[in-house]
């Protein structure tokens, strides 16, 4: 599966996973513009990401039509999963996200981070490392592929059968395969977010991490903020030049002008 993963507050999952559809669907709307339909669809609030993945892989291929986000219980506090279908959850949130930006506003209450998930798989290397293969492909293993930087940002909770080292070493090692890619840990074009949660990893590329805050919607709201209250009104080019040229006259005019005795 695909979406996006949502950080909250404890006890806010409900009304952060209501939020995150609505505000995804609005943006989804103005991204793919008619092409894109979300109809309603039922919905179980207890099925966990393990039982949605097991129904899918029975169904073997979604129909058509259905809910395009679905908020999904990852078993985990202040965390949840917000399925997507037909959309590219990474282009999505830097959409959602510099929008926000630019604007300057919150439009969230209960969420705190959206998280692109572009693929899910059990956590065990031997899967994590197939779906790498699919995941990285676009971002650096294209056919016209110039050499770029990254950077691995793993993270693990609630499992202890993968390692971070390890997971670490698997995941820089596919993605600079055969190609002449390094790692930048201070401005890398690209960021790996690898995040292990109980049974399941979700992997997403991203761009632009830094800039978006690490992709948390409060600290882009507070940064858009201060910048806005620090702002000062710059004086026109005209007016400078005008205050220049009246302090050099009175400074030559005090100068030249003789002391008047006394």
């Amino acid at each position: 599966m695909k979406g996006v993963m949502v950080t909250c507050a404890r006890g806010r999952e409900t009304q952060a996973g209501k939020e995150a559809c609505d505000l995804l669907s609005e943006y989804a709307q103005k991204l793919y513009g008619d092409s894109f339909n979300d109809e309603p669809a039922e919905q179980d609030e207890d099925e966990s990401i393990e039982d949605a993945i097991a129904r899918e892989v029975a169904q073997a291929k979604k129909t058509k039509g259905g809910k395009k986000f679905l908020p999904l219980s990852t078993g985990t506090d202040c965390v949840i999963f917000i399925r997507a279908m037909d959309i590219e959850p990474s282009k999505l949130c830097h959409y959602v996200l510099s929008d926000l930006q630019k604007s300057g506003s919150k439009r969230t209450r209960y969420c705190m981070r959206f998280i692109p998930v572009d693929e899910t798989s059990y956590a065990n290397m031997e899967d994590i490392e197939t779906m790498s293969e699919r995941v990285f492909k676009p971002y650096f293993h294209a056919e016209d592929q110039k050499p770029t930087t990254f950077k691995i940002i793993p993270k693990i909770r609630h499992n202890d059968k993968v390692e971070r080292d390890a997971l670490l070493k698997k995941l820089a090692g596919m993605a600079g395969q055969g190609q002449n890619h390094t790692v930048s840990m201070d401005d890398p074009e690209y960021i790996i977010l690898a995040e292990v949660i109980k049974s399941i990893c979700f992997m997403g590329v991203v761009r632009d991490y830094e800039k978006l805050k690490k992709y948390n919607i409060q600290s882009i709201f507070e940064a858009a903020q201060k910048s806005e209250g620090n702002e000062e009104e710059v004086p026109e080019a005209d007016d400078v030049k005008k205050d220049d040229d009246e302090k050099k006259v009175e400074t030559t005019t005090s100068e030249a002008a003789p002391e008047k005795e006394t």
